[in-house]
């Protein structure tokens, strides 16, 4: 059995909080340390997590993958005994060292220090990880002012709880959705308009949110012009109110993102227990969501209509929807339950 961990200190922090959360849940908080000494030999570490698993006599090393892409970073591959990835496809399955790979559950960004402990990790790491040498490193995520940032911005976070407790009760046909616009990922931004476009349509609905249209625009491939007015959001957007408005719309709405990958509404949406409504998945799950049983599957516009009329008039569909995500979540994306799993094939 393993009873400490070590971590890298240069894993991005805001990407690794979720782990490190599940941790503390499943080790102990006083047995996660920080610490450089177990990874001198690894060089590529953008957008990764790495941690030891020490026990009595054994030690394995664990790589968490949480990037868009779904091809490995070699050198970490080569690295570590467990390489645990969230967007994993066909291809990534065929790998000669797939025998190392764990195929996880999407993740999200959470709060998991007091700003003092926060502050501490922050001065504390930046030393051991000497993030005063990489102003020109290649890996951007720990070039000093990017690293910082990762660090600051989990003070916007919410608490794991905030997403898990159902202290907000649904509003009668109230639907929350906000989105930025990515660059070139037009079936991302045309999935996304033509739920808010249908929901907005419908008079029985009182919609709330839309596309993030303002001086810096991420839609390269979308014409922010041709956004109507009622589809775009200018309010400031804090993480507390998405987090409790989200909790309040009667359904909610996911599509592969950047690099067809699982984003973190999908994770955020199943922690909550929400009626999902989803364009299909391109890369996997651990265990497959099933259609009308965690989440309802939609394949174009028209689907996603008669999926929102659908939900809107069936309450039992929609509740059953939602208890299935909760449990789903409860059984297989919890930070603790990854951690489990990480744990038990480290001692196979």
């Amino acid at each position: 059995m393993f009873y400490k961990v070590f971590i890298d200190p240069r894993s991005t922090i805001n990407y690794s909080s979720y782990y490190i959360q599940g941790l503390y849940d499943v080790l102990g908080k006083k047995n996660v340390q920080f610490s450089s000494r177990y990874f001198t030999e690894l060089k590529e570490i953008d957008m990764l997590m790495a941690f030891a698993l020490i026990g009595e006599e054994t030690t394995k090393k664990v790589i968490i993958d949480y990037r868009d892409q779904s091809d490995l970073i070699e050198e970490a591959l080569s690295w570590s005994d467990i390489y645990a990835k969230i967007n994993v496809d066909a291809q990534t399955m065929q790998h000669p060292d797939s025998y190392k790979l764990i195929n996880i559950p999407p993740s999200f960004a959470i709060k998991i220090w007091n700003p003092v402990e926060l502050f501490f990790h922050l001065c504390n790491n930046f030393v051991k990880a000497k993030i005063f040498k990489h102003f020109k490193d290649k890996n951007i995520h720990i070039r000093p002012k990017q690293w910082i940032r990762n660090y600051l911005s989990l003070l916007k976070r919410q608490e794991l709880q905030q997403y898990t407790i159902k202290n907000q009760s649904l509003e009668d046909n109230y639907v929350f959705f906000v989105s930025t616009l990515w660059p070139d990922q037009d079936n991302t931004n045309t999935n996304r308009y033509h739920y808010m476009s249908i929901c907005s349509q419908k008079p029985e609905i009182n919609i709330e949110g839309g596309f993030f249209v303002g001086k810096k625009i991420w839609g390269a491939g979308t014409i922010p012009d041709a956004i109507p007015q009622k589809l775009r959001y200018n309010k400031y957007l804090s993480n507390k109110t998405y987090v409790l408005n989200t909790k309040k719309s009667l359904f909610v709405f996911n599509t592969p993102a950047v690099h067809n990958c699982h984003g973190w509404k999908l994770g955020e949406y199943l922690c909550m227990g929400k009626a999902i409504i989803s364009t299909p998945l391109v890369n996997k799950t651990p265990v497959p969501l099933v259609h009308g049983e965690h989440i309802y599957f939609v394949e174009n516009k028209q689907d996603i209509e008669k999926a929102v009329t659908l939900l809107l008039e069936n309450n039992d569909l929609r509740q059953h929807l939602e208890n299935n995500a909760k449990s789903y979540y409860d059984k297989y994306v919890s930070p603790a339950k990854v951690i489990e799993r990480i744990i038990q094939c480290s001692v196979k």
